[in-house]
């Protein structure tokens, strides 16, 4: 299993935005690994690559599928602000 594959798991299991070191220590856990330096450097740097993956500030990390799709197709600035999709499929553009 490759550990962007690892870390997408344990996002989707926990199903909100995760802190950083959260997200290292349960990715690794998940692989078997132990904690060190470098690999968990190599996590943090395959993250930031994997389009999968959003940087929601103040060191949490979240899927880009849980934002809407409007937002996910482009980069938002205040992606901080955005409430997180429920996978329950719905949404506001449904309701009317």
């Amino acid at each position: 299993m490759q550990v962007t594959d690892a870390a997408y798991e344990v996002l989707k299991e926990h199903g909100q935005p995760m802190e950083v070191q959260d997200l290292l220590d349960e990715t690794l856990r998940k692989l078997g690994l132990d904690r060190e330096p470098k690999q968990a450097a190599k996590i943090y740097t395959d993250i930031n690559l994997d389009v999968r993956f959003q940087y929601r500030g103040n060191a949490m990390w979240g899927l880009k599928e849980w934002l809407p799709k409007s937002v996910a197709k482009g980069s938002a600035s205040r992606s901080n602000e955005l409430s997180y999709d429920d996978d329950n499929g719905d949404s506001e553009e449904d309701e009317g």
